[in-house]
C-alpha cells in the first residue's frame, strides 16, 4: 500500500511540471545572488550598476521574438551594460537545445517561462540556468508554451558570443531502419466512416522490421485488443507518458520489464483490424492516462534544420554606424525559411482557430513593449549582433533593435569642434573632458538622451568618439 501511495505521489508530481529540466540544467539563483551583491555594495544605484539592472529587466521583459533554429553572433561592450532576451515558442514533446559559445567566464544565461494565466504564473518563472563553465542548457516541454533565455555577462565584462537555439523530437523515433517519411497516417485522421479519430499516428515497413522502445520506461501491458491486435503499452514515468504499440507481429518483453530507449520490444506486423493493411506499427502517445491523447509528432519527428548563411557584418560588430534614411526598427525575427523534411498532415493543426503562431497552434502572449519603432537618420547606432538574415543595433540609451545591412552606413567622419566643447558620458552625464583648440573627434551620429540636458533640443545630442575610444555625447 505504502508503494502505491509513493508511486501516486511521483506521478502527480510528474503531472504537475510544466518542463522537464536535467540535474546539469535545473534553475539556478545566481543572477539573483549577484544581484543583491551588487546592491549590498551600493554598486545597483551607481550609473554602471543601474545600467546593468535595467538591461536585464529589460532583456527579460522586452525580449526579441525569434523561432528555432537561430543562430546569433554577438558583442557586449564591457563600458556599455547590455543583456540580450529571446522569445520563443516550445511544443509539448519537443526539447530546446541552447548552446552558447564564448571566452568570457563570467555571465547568466537562465531560461524562463513567459507568465501564463493558463499556466497559473503571475511572472516568468525561471526553469533552467547553465551551469558555472558549461555553455548549454536544455529543457523539454511538457506543455506548449512560450519561453525566454536571458543572457547577460557581470558588470564591466563583454566580449564575443554565439548563441544557438535549436529543437528536437524528445523521443527516439520507434521503427528500426526508417524515418518519418514512412508515417503515412497521421493523429486526427477519420476512424470508423467519422464516428472517431485515429489517436496516434501509422508507420509503415517490412513484416518483422524491429519495433524499439521510444524513451526509458516500464513495460505496462502485453497482450491483444480487437482493434490493436497484439499490442505492448510503455510507461515513460518521468514524462508521465503513456505509449501504445499496436498491430505487432511479435511481442518481444514481458509486463514490468525495464526498457531504455533503442530496446527492441516486438516486430512489426498487421494483426486485430490492420489485417486488410500492409504491415505497420500504429503507435499513440498518451499523457497522464488513457482519456488524454496527444500528437506523437512532436515527440518522434526532428524539425527542419539547415545550415545558417554567414552573418552580415560579422567582422565588424562592435562598430558603430549611421541609419541611412528613417527607419523602422523591429524587435522580432521572421521565422527561418526552411523547407519542412516531413510535413504533419495533423487536420487539428489547422483547424479554425487553433493556429496563431506560424501554425503552431500557440496562443501568443502580449509583450509590455512595442515590437516596432522608428528612428530619424543619422541615428547612431552600435552593431551588437548578426545573423544570417538580420543585424542587431544598440542605441545609445541601451535599446536594441533589428535591422537588416542596407538600412546603415558606416559612421567615420572626422570633424573639428569649437575649443571648449564639452564631452559627456552618455550614461550619466558628467564631463568627460572639455577639448582642447582644434580637436578633432569622430562623429559617430545623433541621438536623443532624455538623462542629458541639452537647452535648445532637449535630450538630443551628437554622439563622438574620442581618440581613447570612449563614446560620449555633446550637446548643441
Amino acid at each position: 500500500m505504502r508503494f502505491v501511495l509513493i508511486a501516486m505521489a511521483v506521478l502527480a508530481f510528474a503531472a504537475c511540471r510544466q518542463e522537464i529540466v536535467e540535474e546539469q540544467f535545473e534553475p539556478l539563483d545566481t543572477y539573483d545572488r549577484y544581484r543583491d551583491a551588487l546592491e549590498r555594495l551600493d554598486l545597483i544605484d551607481s550609473v554602471m550598476g543601474s545600467a546593468w539592472d535595467e538591461a536585464g529587466r529589460r532583456a527579460l521583459n522586452s525580449p526579441t521574438s525569434v523561432e528555432a533554429p537561430i543562430e546569433e553572433v554577438l558583442y557586449f561592450d564591457p563600458h556599455h551594460p547590455d543583456a540580450v532576451g529571446y522569445r520563443f515558442p516550445l511544443r509539448r514533446g519537443r526539447r530546446v537545445v541552447i548552446e552558447i559559445e564564448t571566452e568570457t567566464a563570467r555571465y547568466f544565461a537562465d531560461l524562463y517561462r513567459v507568465a501564463d494565466d493558463d499556466a497559473g504564473d503571475e511572472a516568468p518563472v525561471l526553469v533552467a540556468s547553465r551551469s558555472e563553465g558549461a555553455g548549454r542548457i536544455e529543457l523539454e516541454a511538457r506543455r506548449d508554451r512560450f519561453y525566454v533565455l536571458r543572457v547577460q555577462p557581470e558588470l564591466l565584462r563583454g566580449g564575443r558570443f554565439r548563441i544557438r537555439i535549436t529543437t528536437e523530437a524528445s523521443l527516439a523515433f520507434p521503427v528500426q531502419d526508417t524515418g518519418p517519411e514512412s508515417i503515412l497516417s497521421f493523429y486526427g485522421d477519420s476512424r470508423g466512416g467519422g464516428t472517431r479519430i485515429h489517436e496516434g499516428v501509422d508507420i509503415f515497413a517490412p513484416r518483422g522490421t524491429p519495433l524499439l522502445a521510444a524513451s526509458d520506461a516500464v513495460v505496462y501491458r502485453v497482450g491483444e485488443r480487437d482493434r490493436g491486435g497484439n499490442i505492448v503499452s510503455l510507461r515513460d514515468e518521468e514524462r508521465d507518458l503513456l505509449l501504445y504499440y499496436a498491430h505487432l507481429d511479435e511481442q518481444l518483453v514481458t509486463q514490468g520489464q525495464r526498457v531504455s530507449a533503442g530496446d527492441v520490444i516486438g516486430t512489426v506486423g498487421n494483426t486485430g483490424n490492420a489485417i486488410h493493411t500492409p504491415p505497420h506499427l500504429h503507435i499513440g502517445v498518451y499523457q497522464g492516462g488513457w482519456r488524454n491523447a496527444v500528437d506523437p509528432w512532436e515527440y518522434i519527428v526532428d524539425p527542419p534544420v539547415t545550415d545558417p548563411s554567414p552573418p552580415d557584418l560579422e567582422n565588424r560588430i562592435g562598430e558603430w554606424f549611421l541609419l541611412a534614411s528613417d527607419s523602422t526598427m523591429e524587435r522580432a525575427v521572421p521565422p527561418p525559411i526552411v523547407p519542412p523534411r516531413y510535413v504533419n498532415r495533423n487536420p487539428f493543426l489547422y483547424a479554425p482557430g487553433t493556429a496563431a503562431v506560424s501554425e503552431l497552434g500557440l496562443r501568443e502572449t502580449p509583450t509590455p513593449e512595442p515590437a516596432t519603432t522608428v528612428l530619424p537618420a543619422e541615428t547612431a547606432v552600435q552593431v551588437v549582433g548578426s545573423s544570417s538574415d538580420h543585424v542587431r543595433v544598440r542605441t545609445l540609451p541601451g535599446e536594441t533593435w533589428l535591422v537588416t545591412a542596407d538600412m546603415l552606413v558606416p559612421a567615420e567622419e572626422s570633424r573639428t569642434l569649437p575649443g571648449g566643447t564639452v564631452v559627456r558620458d552618455s550614461l550619466s552625464g558628467d564631463i568627460i573632458t572639455e577639448l582642447a583648440d582644434d580637436s578633432s573627434v569622430t562623429v559617430l551620429g545623433t541621438a536623443t538622451i532624455p538623462r542629458v540636458e541639452a537647452a535648445s533640443n532637449p535630450g538630443h545630442v551628437t554622439v563622438v568618439s574620442l581618440d581613447s575610444g570612449r563614446i560620449g555625447v555633446v550637446t548643441p
